[in-house]
């Protein structure tokens, strides 16, 4: 079982020299922007593994993990897990969407929670459009999310209970369990409870499980759909299989095409041996009758949503730019293949910083099984979601910039497995070599400190004005005042440090109204000539334009006075940080 696989070992070296040679280099992007923490992080793991008796106590560490009952360390990483990522999503992100995809998933999950599939339009629509939400510009007479309508529907609980920004760290806490189980399902206990520890700090599901997107929940759908496999593989009991199709339709009703793409690769894993299928027939007919119900459920939510079954909602909210392939999107842009390379490369640097946030490329210690030349079929498995996705993603124009590499996130819970088990391998192949056998401990207790240094990194880029929201909004409507009142959004100045940076932030008071735009604020976008129109509709409330200075993170603010046909404005005096001066009227 030992043997080394040449075989794999050549490929591993190919798929290595692949997966390190993007933008930046192979180190994680802290070591040079931290070298003497770097150093210090070294050192203090050199020492760590380097005596007898501190190696003693990581053995006796991990073997007291491994002792726990499986029951109870399920529970007690789901626990920790979920304080960690509940605390980003409520510490870091303020327990609301910071993208424009997490918003449209909210938004649709309140019409869900109303016991609706979309809302009729309301009369002031016209002044209030967001990106992924389905109305008036698209000419309907309704409005709703454009995206698929699983995760909308996990939120809304959340949404019943007012805590809708709980139910991705929930999730995510409940991907770290899964992984745990997968592990030890293709390999043994410890396997799997490294793997887990692995992924628990990890600052790609950190941040990932602290946002509203779905990406985690079709991550740990697709995980319980092979491990719901694997014991139909085992059993050949039908109901292993209506769990395995209920679980891929749950995460083709999340993100469709991830779905799709691993979906295919597990059914190509389950041909072989072909003897199996005979003895897990009832098992194959559950599963795809649970999957057709999934896909009745996506046509039949797009019928209600575009009024047309076979339209999803994206190709209507995205125009041209939702189109998928290389093709000219508009007249002045095309998706190149060269282009979805760069993406591509782009992609693995960002897994590569963040999957484990250690020094070392995480995917170096995610290919070890096939650089040592252990990889059998089970390691290939495992790492194809990772190619897959990032081919079929190469043919799509937009890069997730907001939050790269998001759009392989289904394929990182076998990356997890796999490099708990590449650790292992390495301690297996240095066995007999005294100098090389601390290598897997100083990796995992470098790794494990070099978080301290990464971490804090990894989350400056998530500040208040991350990616769709700003932070200054809310309070210049308490600390002024504002009550019973239009308020008109509009953005100037240029953020260069952003990659948005003409980003209007309309999403910050957006997510503000009420469905049916009747709450006390009413949060429009500023239309100009446009704006007495609106005014005219709501004569007895107190009208506003707010103007966010993007590149100095506050605002300006004028009170707005209808004059027979002309809107006034009159400048409100700062008496806050958050507003500046704001200069004469145009």
């Amino acid at each position: 079982m030992n043997k080394t696989n040449w075989w794999s070992v050549g490929a591993g070296l190919l798929l290595a020299v692949l997966a390190l040679s993007g933008p930046g280099g192979p180190a994680h992007s802290a070591v040079g922007e931290f070298p003497g923490w770097t150093a210090a992080v070294v050192l203090a793991s050199a020492a760590a593994v380097g005596f007898a008796r501190s190696r003693a106590g990581l053995e006796r560490g991990f073997g007291w993990v491994c002792s726990v009952p499986r029951a109870r360390f399920n529970f007690g990483i789901f626990a920790v897990a979920f304080l960690a990522y509940a605390g980003v999503a409520g510490f870091v992100f303020k327990g609301i969407p910071r993208i424009d995809d997490g918003l449209a998933s909210l938004f649709q999950a309140k019409i869900f929670a109303r016991g609706a599939l979309t809302l009729p339009l309301p009369a002031d629509a016209d002044f209030c459009w967001a990106f992924g939400i389905l109305g008036h510009r698209q000419g309907f007479a309704h409005w709703c999310g454009m995206y698929p309508p699983g995760w909308p529907a996990l939120l809304v609980p959340g949404v019943w209970l007012g805590l809708p920004w709980l139910v991705n760290p929930l999730l995510g806490a409940g991907l770290v369990v899964a992984i745990a189980e997968l592990g030890r399902d293709l390999y043994n206990g410890r396997v799997g409870r490294a793997a887990a520890l692995l992924a628990l700090p990890s600052p790609f599901l950190l941040v990932l499980s602290g946002l509203h997107l779905s990406n985690v929940p079709t991550a740990l759908c697709l995980c319980l759909a092979l491990l719901a496999l694997r014991k139909l593989w085992a059993t050949g009991r039908w109901l292993w299989g209506g769990a395995a199709g209920l679980a891929w339709g749950v995460a083709l009703l999340c993100r469709p095409l991830d779905a799709a793409v691993l979906g295919a690769l597990f059914a190509l894993a389950f041909l072989f041996p072909a003897k199996r299928l005979d003895r897990c027939r009832g098992g194959i007919v559950a599963g795809l009758v649970a999957a057709g119900l999934a896909i009745g459920a996506t046509f039949a939510f797009q019928q209600a949503t575009t009024g047309d079954w076979a339209t999803p909602g994206h190709e209507i909210g995205m125009g041209s730019r939702g189109q998928f392939g290389f093709v000219q999107l508009t007249s002045y842009k095309a998706h190149t293949p060269a282009t979805g390379l760069e993406h591509t490369g782009l992609r693995l640097r960002a897994l590569n910083d963040h999957l484990l946030g250690w020094p070392v490329p995480a995917l170096f210690v995610v290919l070890l099984p096939f650089l040592l030349g252990r990889a059998r079929t089970k390691e290939w498995l495992l790492l194809l979601p990772l190619p897959a996705l990032l081919g079929t993603f190469a043919c799509f124009w937009y890069y997730e910039v907001e939050f790269p590499a998001r759009y392989v996130s289904a394929a990182t819970p076998y990356l997890f497995v796999l490099a708990a088990r590449g650790l292992f391998a390495l301690r297996e192949s240095t066995a007999n070599r005294p100098a090389l056998a601390r290598l897997p401990a100083f990796l995992a207790v470098s790794g494990t400190l070099f978080l301290a240094v990464s971490l804090p990194a990894h989350f400056r880029a998530y500040d208040a004005d991350y990616y769709d929201v700003e932070s200054v909004l809310p309070r210049v409507v308490r600390d002024y005042g504002i009550a019973n009142a239009v308020v008109f959004m509009d953005a100037v100045g240029l953020d260069r440090s952003e990659a948005d940076d003409d980003n209007d932030f309309y999403a910050t008071g957006f997510m503000r109204n009420e469905l049916d735009l009747r709450g006390d604020v009413l949060y429009v976008r500023n239309l100009r000539e446009r704006n007495a129109d609106l005014l005219r509709r709501h004569p007895g409330r107190a009208a506003y334009l707010y103007r966010y200075v993007r590149d100095q993170d506050k605002a300006i603010l004028y009170r707005m006075r209808r004059t027979g046909e002309a809107v006034e404005l009159e400048p409100v005096e700062p008496r806050t940080p958050d507003l500046l001066p704001a200069p004469p009227a145009e």
